[in-house]
């Protein structure tokens, strides 16, 4: 019945990709589809690619894999689908060359995994063009089951760890540096699994890899949550095939449909500006006269001028190093001493007590407040025996109370 539906699918939009096996005992063993959305989605921003087995689906244990990118909204987008009898290499290799032929045989730049140990084999024989990551955040949430309890509840281990493994600015050595710290420091050093994880380091540790542009899909975990709890939705382990594919099909509607109104909200709305140089007003509206492919063209050529610079750039050890490599970079040498000048219209705000500059406003109300107690004084002089009644003075009048009388 599930193939059915989509084979229907297939016969009423030709644009929609269908490909499925089956065992010795005519069960279905594999299937992947895909539309013409997908497909375009994947030629505009499959550069970086992630795929991901980690999902147990319905009640036949078949595993989910989908395959997802980060679009221009640097929100999560699905370029195809699939499930798979098990995690064999046999299944690995069919699905991502499945894949590859739906796509047109275009390879991503880069091909994020977890740590699956047949997938880890067959990236390389399948996506040759195509560099292999490991994602930080699958990584990461394993660190509760492969640490004690005692451990695991050390904020103060958890603060470092995450400060050296996801800080993009460290350079190699300074990793390396930071990680025998927290190794020694919490006698991790024969601990097997961050054994395995510093062979690894170069995989998935950002130090490695700054000039390589991700798309946050390995560095940001708060992206790869909400990944993993858009599918968690339709993911059960007591769906049929059919239930799942109808919500795997609303759940996809709603992600179109959000990334539709976020294309009209952007294309009626101004682009914020960072600053107010008339340089930046130009680019903006240059790039808004631009098509897609002129757009494309400039990111490439900028992200050549950014390997450009950081290829000939040194692997520094210290900062002072790199403080020369800036003002080699700038030019000009940093100033030892600053010259600040007084501005000619100084502004209340920062001023400590007692030495703020009063605003007209109050003093117009001191001097009004100053005026009403003058009056009420020279009241009490001229009728002395008027000294214990209340005073109320306006700007045009003056009204003195009495405790039972007038005072005209």
């Amino acid at each position: 019945m599930f193939v059915e539906n989509l084979i229907g699918r297939k016969d009423t939009c030709i644009s929609f990709y269908i490909y499925f096996i089956v065992d010795e005992n005519k069960c279905l063993a594999g299937v992947f589809w895909s539309d013409l959305i997908c497909i375009k989605n994947y030629i505009l921003c499959g550069e970086v690619l992630s795929a991901d087995a980690t999902y147990g689906t319905n009640k036949y244990d078949m595993v989910f894999v989908p395959f997802t990118g980060v679009d221009h909204h640097k929100r999560c987008i699905i370029f195809g689908a699939g499930l798979i009898g098990d995690k064999s290499i046999e299944c690995y290799t069919w699905m991502f060359k499945t894949f590859l032929e739906a796509m047109g045989g275009r390879q991503p730049r880069i091909i994020i995994t977890d740590q699956d140990k047949s997938m880890k084999s067959v990236v390389p024989e399948v996506f040759k063009e195509s560099t292999h990551r490991l994602c930080m955040w699958h990584i990461m949430k394993k660190l509760r089951e492969k640490v004690s309890y005692q451990l695991f509840q050390d904020e103060d281990f958890k603060t470092r760890l995450n400060r050296c493994v996801c800080n993009n600015q460290l350079e190699p050595d300074e990793f390396e540096e930071q990680w025998g710290k927290i190794m020694t420091d919490y006698q991790l050093v024969e601990h097997k699994w961050f054994s395995d994880l510093y062979v690894l380091r170069e995989q998935w540790i950002p130090a490695y890899f700054k000039d390589v542009s991700m798309s946050g899909l390995m560095r940001v975990t708060s992206r790869s949550e909400s990944e993993n709890s858009f599918f968690d939705r339709f993911l059960t382990p007591h769906l049929t095939l059919v239930e799942f594919w109808v919500c795997y099909e609303s759940a996809l509607e709603a992600q179109r449909l959000k990334q539709s109104k976020l294309n009209s909200e952007n294309k009626h709305s101004e682009i914020p500006r960072k600053t107010k140089s008339n340089l930046e007003v130009h680019a903006s509206e240059i790039v808004a006269e631009c098509d897609d492919n002129d757009v494309k063209l400039l990111i490439e050529k900028m992200r050549d001028i950014r390997l450009d610079i950081i290829s000939n750039r040194s692997v520094l050890a210290n900062k002072k190093d790199k403080m020369k490599e800036i003002e080699n970079y700038v030019g000009c040498k940093i100033p030892e001493k600053l010259v600040i000048h007084v501005p000619k219209n100084p502004k209340n705000k920062g001023r400590t007590k007692g030495k703020r500059i009063e605003s007209q406003m109050l003093k117009a109300l001191k001097k009004r407040a100053k005026e009403k107690r003058d009056i009420i004084n020279l009241i009490g002089i001229v009728f002395p025996e008027y000294n214990n009644f209340k005073a109320f003075c306006t700007i045009n009048n003056i009204v003195v109370l009495q405790e039972h009388n007038k005072l005209y």
